[in-house]
């Protein structure tokens, strides 16, 4: 049996799709078997999927009509015979040490049931910054499963996610009526049984999808998410403190979205969510009762911030023009 079972759900995705693939090609840790599913694409997925055709261990897999996210990785599970299973968005890119770093750390702590690396961040064509910071003192070991909610304690993504495939028997599949955070409710219920671990090593490429760019991309289906959100507490169950504080950590980070993209009622709703009247608070409802001009020069503003070049240390340097390297067909 393979280590790891990798699973990449693909829709109307074809251009990424290949990048990601050819990302997986690279990997320099063998021991896995994939399962690239396309999800009733009505692009030219099928000739990416020609393309990397005859590869060990991968298996291609097309349906006729769209199962979304959740139940494209539940049927791959369902097949899976890795002992960990572990996911690459199909707009997502591995490093090409990814598989062979979380195998060292899977083999070194074997309690560990749910494990993550840090990535970098990949925004209008360029690397800018990392999940966390390296030194950033993350939770690990058996922690209450509250903390797979949202990044406000565990910042994973689940492109940088592994888990043991035996959780699933106490778990069950992956919910196929929430909206596209399925995967953290899941999570919340593997904690349960389960140690947690982590990589402070960047070791994936996230992309974020603008809304003029993509505007169907499921990054942007906020309210969806915090409809997921209320059902991930409702899994978890945590403690009245703890509740609070994810509401307040949510709601006003959505809030701040919702400014960023010029929509100040939207972002005064969550505000109002939000059970904490601190200073943060206080920031956000002032900035939504600015008039739109000026909501619209901050927009500008943090544009440029934004674009401007990061601070890149040698690592981030290299994975920037390795990216660089797939984009161009090397």
């Amino acid at each position: 049996m393979p280590l790891f079972t990798v699973i990449i759900p693909s829709y109307n995705r074809a251009d990424l799709l290949r990048l990601t693939l050819k990302s997986l090609a690279r990997q320099t840790f063998g021991d896995y078997e994939a399962f690239i599913i396309d999800d009733g694409s009505k692009d030219s997925t099928p000739e990416v999927f020609r393309e990397f055709a005859g590869r060990a261990g991968w298996n291609f897999v097309r349906f006729e009509t769209n199962r979304r996210q959740g139940g494209c990785r539940n049927y791959a599970m369902e097949r899976a015979s890795g002992d960990y299973v572990t996911f690459l968005d199909a707009d997502d890119l591995w490093l090409p040490r990814r598989l062979e770093r979380f195998a060292q750390l899977v083999r070194r702590n074997p309690a560990a049931g749910f494990v993550f690396s840090n990535g970098y961040i990949l925004r209008d064509g360029r690397l800018t910054g990392k999940f966390f910071a390296e030194d950033r003192a993350v939770p690990h070991g058996k922690l209450p499963p509250y903390m797979a909610i949202s990044d406000k304690w565990l910042p994973y993504v689940t492109t940088n996610v592994a888990f043991r495939r035996e959780a699933l028997a106490k778990t069950g599949p992956f919910r196929t009526d929430l909206s596209h955070l399925e995967d953290m409710e899941l999570y919340v219920k593997i904690l349960r049984d389960w140690e947690a671990d982590y990589i402070p090593e960047p070791l994936s490429v996230y992309r974020i999808h603008s809304l003029s760019a993509n505007p169907a991309s499921l990054t942007l289906k906020w309210d969806d998410g915090i409809a997921d959100f209320r059902e991930a507490l409702k899994t978890a169950a945590p403690p009245p403190e703890a509740e609070r504080d994810l509401k307040d950590y949510v709601y006003l980070k959505q809030a701040e979205v919702y400014l960023k993209n010029l929509q100040p009622g939207k972002a005064r709703e969550y505000l109002f969510l939000a059970p904490g009247r601190g200073p943060a608070f206080v920031k956000l409802l002032a900035a939504s009762l600015l008039p739109r001009p000026a909501l619209a020069l901050l927009r500008r503003l943090y544009a440029l911030k934004r674009k401007a070049a990061p601070p890149m240390d040698a690592a981030m340097a290299e994975a920037e023009a390795w990216v660089r390297e797939l984009e161009a067909g090397k």
